[in-house]
């Protein structure tokens, strides 16, 4: 049998004490019965509570938080959220790495968390709310064309749902950029080659621009990758937001051309269309601020303009419109170029202006 050697003990107390005060979260050490051996001056100020050696901790939390239940120690290894005032802590049981105690209860202010969690939930709702609208109209089209296909097609038949759709995944697209963005950091941020990428974005698009009655075209001559740094994923959303807007707003049977030029240091990706123009913008004036266009109608014709404008701002560029002289608008998302052209001229990749002047005379 084991002596009990009480300078021992009272010398490991004395060390676990200091260690447990020492801690960045609150610390409560517990016996085998689950008392009290000690709790840290952190742990006591952030339950505002008292809990002297000896106390049954189990029950005196519950009596403090008035708890439906005594939660004992084996209870709280998952884990626990109380409410004190406006802080919201977690407490955790594990076991103890001392002698002098059997189980600690870990105290932490996960307050900012617990605030974005609900944040993230009523950014859900708001969400939920604005796709509620959107989904009912795709619904009932879809009873409409089963049972009076002509009524179907005066109120926009196919067009109409796909519209409704598009803009169904544009409100999801910015949740998802928004929740990413809160928590993105520079180290997230990988090489890709932007010319390989366009090259992918425009056969993703093909479908949708044989849909529309719209060409597609894409200028980019061969030559060596042009490097940006970025969340890939993200830029091409962008760029596809753009061309797919120009693509849905043309005429059938007119053109979309896109092509790739460095600038002062920058590479641009141009999106010229023949739709007429964006509303308000003169000839010689630049538009950057896409806002408004995110209200003009029910299917929120811009919304993919102004997340493409966030994503570009994200990674250093900008976005901007100006009239093309062809009948339509150009649209320039500029990045930040990793290999631009020395001397920081403007040079085309491809001179694409010339080659649509020279392909469609008129």
């Amino acid at each position: 049998m084991v002596e009990f050697d009480q300078r021992t003990y009272d010398d490991e107390a004395h060390r676990l004490r200091g260690l447990l005060n020492d801690l960045p979260c609150g610390v409560i050490a517990l016996d085998g019965s689950g008392a009290v051996v000690h709790a840290s001056e952190r742990a006591l100020a952030m339950l505002k509570m008292d809990l002297p050696a000896g106390i049954d901790f189990s029950v005196a939390v519950s009596e403090r938080f008035e708890m439906t239940d005594v939660p004992r120690p084996r209870d709280l290894e998952a884990g626990r959220e109380l409410r004190v005032e406006e802080t919201t802590l977690w407490i955790q049981a594990g076991p103890a790495s001392t002698g002098a105690a059997d189980a600690v209860i870990a105290v932490t202010d996960v307050t900012p968390f617990a605030r974005s969690l609900e944040e993230r939930a009523m950014s859900l709702r708001f969400l939920l709310h604005d796709l509620r609208s959107p989904i009912n109209s795709i619904s009932a089209l879809t009873q409409l064309d089963a049972s009076d296909p002509e009524e179907f097609e005066r109120c926009g038949g196919m067009r109409q749902i796909t519209e409704l759709a598009h803009y169904v995944l544009s409100l999801g697209e910015q949740f998802i950029f928004t929740s990413v963005t809160e928590h993105l950091n520079r180290r997230d941020f990988k090489r890709f080659d932007l010319r390989a990428t366009l090259r992918q974005m425009i056969s993703q698009l093909e479908v949708t621009a044989v849909y529309c009655g719209v060409a597609l075209q894409l200028w980019l001559a061969d030559g060596a990758p042009v490097w940006a740094n970025g969340m890939r994923n993200f830029v091409a959303r962008a760029i596809q937001n753009v061309i797919d807007n120009a693509v849905r707003a043309s005429p059938r049977g007119e053109a979309v051309t896109v092509s790739l030029r460095h600038a002062n240091g920058f590479a641009e990706v141009l999106v010229n269309d023949r739709a007429g123009g964006l509303p308000g913008l003169l000839e010689g004036e630049r538009l950057t601020d896409f806002e408004n266009f995110g209200k003009k109608t029910a299917t929120g014709f811009g919304l993919g303009l102004k997340l493409a404008v966030q994503i570009v701002g994200m990674h250093g560029g900008a976005l901007y419109a100006e009239l093309n002289g062809r009948g339509g608008t150009m649209f320039v998302l500029r990045l930040p170029c990793l290999n631009p052209v020395a001397g920081g001229a403007p040079t085309s990749i491809v001179d694409a202006d010339r080659a649509l002047r020279s392909a469609n005379p008129n």
